[in-house]
């Protein structure tokens, strides 16, 4: 983005920040700071709701980051627009924001390809064994007559079955490189619109269905009401026997005990799980032993190229905020 004429303002705006913790994926690199500085001479960036300060800047009128409350917009009387970090937004109650003349936008989009490569890492480490493969290469015992006994676990992604549940942005794209690998595409998503290069297509009210021909069930849905704790030991009993289920969504969408005992069972094959549901992972959960199962502590959307994204969309928004030209802003959530 070229520098900004000065003159946009020459109030002083205020954006209160949580993007300031130790993690680098919640934390506004120094570049990205002075860049702002430099293009938006009038716009101060307040730390807010971070290990340093728990003090709200009343007179903040753009919030920036991902763990604002209904109770911290109501000390903010002059709140014009939040803009999320992050994907979701089930933090805040958006209806009531609209009411009060809210914008709200989030980082839709940014993260996925970093999702995509995580959900198919998922798929093809668990396919190949390469889980097996690290079991035994801690103990020094990575060979071909002691690998012999997974021999009838190992896959091949073409031709098998893949239920994607949850059908937005990285949905999308995982679904072109599902195709690319010569697997079969079933969708659980919204629309029951039939889509040339997808196999089926069910509601969410149809999971027992859905799960029950995949050989594999990617969960990218995010958490609401209605996706919470949709994964019960129903739909794990409708699954196919030595199913994979590969969960990068939302850790709250699944009951998790429900699914250790469909693994334990041997009712499935395998798991890669980036999320829980309760994070971090309790330290006596079953799955931190289980040698069917890949775990990642929820970095599934984390990549080095986010800040970048994260400063095109970002500044792009603050710009035509600045500028009065608000139709122009990215990543707004409609009302409906």
């Amino acid at each position: 983005m070229t520098n900004i004429e000065k003159n946009i303002s020459n109030k002083s705006v205020i954006i209160a920040c949580d993007l300031f913790l130790n993690l680098k994926l919640y934390s506004v690199p120094d570049w990205l700071q002075e860049s702002i500085k430099c293009d938006f001479p009038n716009v101060i960036l307040s730390p807010v709701n971070t290990p340093d300060s728990n003090e709200i800047n009343k007179d903040a009128s753009i919030y920036w980051g991902n763990r604002v409350t209904m109770q911290m917009i109501d000390k903010m009387p002059n709140l014009k627009w939040i803009h999320f970090g992050s994907v979701g937004i089930n933090r805040i109650n958006s209806n009531e924001l609209f009411k009060q003349g809210i914008i709200v936008t989030s980082s839709k989009g940014l993260v996925v390809s970093s999702m995509v490569t995580s959900a198919v890492a998922f798929m093809t480490n668990l396919a190949r064994g390469i889980h097996f493969s690290e079991h035994l290469r801690i103990k020094g015992e990575m060979n071909r007559e002691k690998f012999d006994i997974y021999f009838d676990q190992i896959h091949e992604l073409s031709n098998e079955n893949c239920l994607i549940v949850g059908f937005g942005d990285v949905g999308k794209k995982l679904l072109n490189v599902c195709k690319a690998l010569d697997m079969n595409i079933s969708v659980v998503r919204r629309s029951k619109d039939k889509i040339a290069s997808i196999k089926n297509s069910y509601s969410l009210e149809d999971i027992n269905d859905a799960v029950s021909n995949a050989d594999y069930i990617v969960n990218l849905l995010p958490l609401t009401s209605e996706t919470k704790k949709v994964f019960t030991s129903e739909v794990f009993n409708s699954m196919k026997k030595g199913a994979f289920f590969i969960n990068v969504g939302r850790g709250e969408t699944v009951e998790e005990s429900s699914l250790i005992d469909a693994l334990s069972s041997g009712h499935l094959s395998g798991a890669g799980l980036d999320v829980f549901e309760n994070e971090p992972l309790n330290i006596d959960s079953p799955l931190w032993s289980m040698e069917n199962v890949i775990l990642s502590p929820h970095i599934a959307g984390l990549s080095k190229g986010y800040w970048y994204r994260q400063s095109d969309l970002f500044m792009h928004n603050l710009e035509c905020y600045l500028e009065n030209k608000k139709h122009l802003m990215r990543n707004i959530i409609q009302k409906n």
